[in-house]
């Protein structure tokens, strides 16, 4: 079935992956919501998180919306069903994400993360039921797309925010 070589690479992009999962966990269980001071303990901790993120990837569960999906579910993400991600979304602090069922997520930014005046600001975010996010816009914390409704591209949330 796999030659020698391929083995390997198999295993990398199945379990790796699931290695930063259980790296998320452990070092900072779930996100909460917060203004924390930079070089705290608590943004130390995040700042780890997030590096790792990028350094392990996705994997073999970046290769298919539905692996994707449940990718984000383990890491403590609230997504609905039939949501649709981009696999070049930019999607982290998965547990102060919820997207909404039918949602369409472009090559955008879907973070709970800003900082401000000296802090780390982790918020939600919420991309409602039928709603969209376009090409290269930014959802940012404590922001929400309403249901049934588009945030156009190259779009903030702050924008769209009453």
């Amino acid at each position: 079935m796999y030659s020698k070589s391929g083995l390997p690479h198999f295993l990398w992009i199945t379990f790796v992956p699931l290695v930063f999962v259980a790296i998320k966990w452990i070092v900072i269980g779930r996100y909460k919501a917060g203004r924390y001071p930079i070089r705290g303990s608590y943004y130390l901790r995040w700042w780890f998180v997030d590096v790792c993120r990028k350094l392990f990837l996705r994997g073999i569960w970046g290769s298919d919306p539905r692996l994707l999906r449940f990718y984000y579910r383990m890491l403590g993400a609230d997504i609905g069903s039939g949501a649709r991600i981009s696999l070049e979304c930019d999607f982290a602090e998965y547990d102060l994400i919820q997207v909404g069922r039918k949602a369409a997520i472009d090559l955008c930014t879907l973070r709970a993360f800003a900082v401000d005046n000296g802090a780390m600001i982790l918020g939600p975010v919420r991309v409602g039921n039928e709603s969209s996010v376009g090409l290269r816009s930014v959802v940012a914390p404590f922001t929400q797309i309403p249901d049934y409704k588009h945030l156009g591209p190259v779009t903030s949330s702050y924008d769209a925010t009453p």
